[in-house]
């Protein structure tokens, strides 16, 4: 036996987002990239205890999407666990990257398309109703929200805030095919099958 098969192995790292984005399936996804990184800090740390002249270096974990977003507050969970990986995350739009799963796709240190697939970025949507102070409340907190979405996806990609505010001021949503998507930066790499 190899002395590396008697060292801890690492969790496997494949994870699927082929839903709405809730609670539920960012409390999960949330979930397992902690505990991917929680397992890859404590085998680092034997290999390091061990001194036997090798170093763990985690092979990244894989989001694949194919997702038409959903709920904003619960996107942003996810990304920030994210932004805090240690180990490097991959994203892969396989379907769909909408709306929260396009926000999701940019977020990955390395991103990938498709062929087949569709990203699309569109402002913040809200459904407020009541009283016209609640309204006003309302709206101040959709515009901090879009504000910041704006500061990610610039960061992230090669958008400018030029053709996002042009975007803004026709209410579109933006659909890109995978070149596409690949030119303004959403993604590095497009899948090509042999």
């Amino acid at each position: 036996m190899e002395n590396n098969q008697l060292l801890p192995q690492p969790k496997p790292r494949d994870i699927k987002l082929s839903a709405q984005v809730n609670q539920e399936t960012m409390g999960n996804i949330s979930q397992a990239i902690i505990s991917i990184n929680k397992s890859d800090e404590r085998i680092k740390a034997v290999y390091k205890a061990l001194d036997i002249g090798m170093e763990y270096n985690p092979k990244p974990i894989n989001i694949y999407i194919d997702s038409y977003g959903g709920a904003v507050y619960q996107a942003m969970g996810l990304l920030s666990v994210m932004d805090d990986s240690s180990t490097p995350i991959h994203t892969y739009v396989t379907g769909c990257a909408m709306s929260c799963g396009f926000l999701i796709l940019i977020h990955g240190h390395k991103r990938f398309a498709y062929k087949h697939s569709t990203p699309m970025y569109h402002q913040v949507s809200s459904s407020v109703w009541g009283k016209s102070k609640d309204i006003e409340d309302e709206l101040i907190e959709v515009k901090r929200l879009q504000n910041k979405i704006e500061s990610m996806v610039i960061d992230k990609t090669n958008i400018t805030k030029e053709k996002l505010k042009d975007n803004y001021n026709k209410k579109k949503d933006w659909f890109f095919t995978p070149n596409q998507a690949k030119k303004w930066g959403i993604v590095d790499e497009l899948i090509k099958w042999l």
